[in-house]
């Protein structure tokens, strides 16, 4: 009798009725409780090189940038952090990278666990898969083409340090600057806040980084198909938006950026042909979610800018280690308007329909993306009392909300009310506007049809 009542006591059915979380904010949990853990080790004394430990504010900011796969940053890793220090970021940058449900479901599947119901439908959330069917296989497929795409530039990037940094911290460069541009993070460990100033002139190195940045933010499912299916009349739908929309989105920026800065003496101008493209383009390419730069962004035209805050905003691909709404998603906005112009009902792509359902939330997204980007820049405008250019607020707010990371020189310059904004932006930016808003609000059926009435519009 006494067993039974201990295990009516216990019973996890009753635990699971009080604590019942949506498979949306179990999610949106499992960063917080990374970033707390990274809080925590980045405050230690051993992380830091002036053996102090980073204040709450600045170890939240970093740890959540981080964990994020953001890049902003109120430190220099290089000078600031120590080894450890440093380590503790590389790991927050790959696990946020790959996502900590993505790793926790294999290592908890490889000890023979069988998931349930509910704990499918947390993955298949967490990975914006719209079925669950394969997820497994899929989350295999994700560490094994991370790990071999990090490790080849790894060894490629190590054998380019040598010259310059010895062989031992050649090793440790190679390794954080592959994770931190697959990931699409931004981080370096250069110093001085410079990013990659001063090497525009490293082919090799931006190649490396840039192709890194590439493949993170191009999203695995597009990886599986090219590698496996290799003709682009095998290619799913959502592969061939994604490349169009890869190619279309870099040669664009890439001309704007060259045409204007080529003009610039304070960035491009002045530099040899060969330079002044291979900036642009990288920067193009790093701008979607990377977050490296090899200029000075403050010193940029306001025409590179806005250009630079479009594309920080549309980001990279569904299912990839980028930000921002999404390049399909900005594709389907782009398509529906030309449907709309055209007087058709349906958007017709490659020969398929793309549904309303997808129309809708596209839109959907596009719009709670704008007004939380809108409202945050306000609120940081306000906080910051005007000091700061409209301009720059805006870049700062774009580059947390999309998890890029790039900044015109003033993160540092926040207050702790500042840091928050951005903290909060950068979680909602990592987790998706569709997921935070989700995890809110009680979906519920309507079963009741009302008659429609048309309104005036435009």
């Amino acid at each position: 009798m006494g067993i039974l009542k201990l295990e009516k006591k216990f019973d996890g059915s009753r635990l699971q009725k009080t604590f019942r979380m949506k498979p949306t904010q179990i999610i949106i949990l499992s960063f917080v409780l990374m970033v707390v853990i990274g809080t925590f080790f980045l405050m230690l004394p051993i992380s830091t090189t002036n053996n102090l430990g980073l204040n709450f504010f600045d170890a939240l900011f970093v740890a959540t940038s981080a964990s994020c796969v953001v890049g902003l940053t109120v430190v220099d890793v290089h000078n600031d952090l120590t080894l450890f220090g440093q380590v503790v970021m590389v790991i927050l940058i790959q696990i946020g990278g790959l996502g900590i449900m993505t790793l926790a479901t294999l290592v908890i599947h490889t000890m023979g666990y069988r998931f349930r119901l509910k704990e499918t439908l947390i993955l298949q959330e967490s990975l914006n898969q719209r079925s669950q069917a394969g997820l497994v296989t899929l989350i295999a497929r994700i560490i094994k083409y991370t790990f071999v795409i990090e490790g080849f530039f790894a060894v490629l990037l190590t054998i380019h340090f040598v010259p310059e940094f010895g062989a031992i911290n050649a090793v440790g460069y190679g390794i954080f600057h592959s994770v931190s541009s697959f990931c699409n993070a931004g981080f370096d460990l250069f110093g001085n806040y410079d990013s990659l100033c001063g090497r525009g002139d490293d082919f090799f190195l931006l190649t490396c980084i840039g192709s890194l940045i590439l493949l993170g933010n191009t999203g695995f499912t597009v990886i599986y198909d090219v590698i496996h299916r290799r003709k682009w009349k095998k290619f799913s739908l959502h592969t061939k938006i994604v490349i169009v929309m890869n190619f279309a989105l870099v040669f664009i920026g890439g001309a704007v950026i060259f045409a204007v800065e080529s003009l610039n003496p304070y960035t491009l101008e002045g530099l040899p042909l060969s330079e002044q493209i291979a900036q642009s383009v990288f920067t193009s390419v790093s701008c979607r979610t990377a977050g490296m730069n090899t200029f000075v962004l403050n010193e940029a035209e306001q025409i590179t800018m806005l250009t630079m805050i479009l594309l920080m905003f549309i980001g990279a691909a569904p299912l990839s280690t980028g930000g921002g709404i999404k390049s399909t998603t900005f594709f389907v906005i782009v398509m529906s308007m030309w449907a709309v112009f055209r007087g058709k009902d349906d958007i017709v792509v490659f020969g398929r329909r793309i549904s309303d359902k997808i129309r809708d939330q596209a839109f959907a997204i596009f719009t709670m993306g704008t007004i939380w980007v809108v409202t945050a820049a306000m609120i940081l405008s306000a906080i910051d009392g005007e000091v700061h250019k409209l301009t720059h607020v805006l870049f700062e707010t774009v580059s947390a909300f999309a998890t890029v990371g790039m900044g015109v020189g003033v993160t540092s310059e926040w207050d702790d009310w500042g840091k928050l904004i951005l903290v909060l932006t950068m979680l909602v930016g990592r987790v998706g506007i569709m997921t935070f808003m989700l995890s809110l609000i009680t979906q519920h059926e309507n079963r009741i049809k009302y008659p429609p009435e048309d309104i005036m519009i435009g």
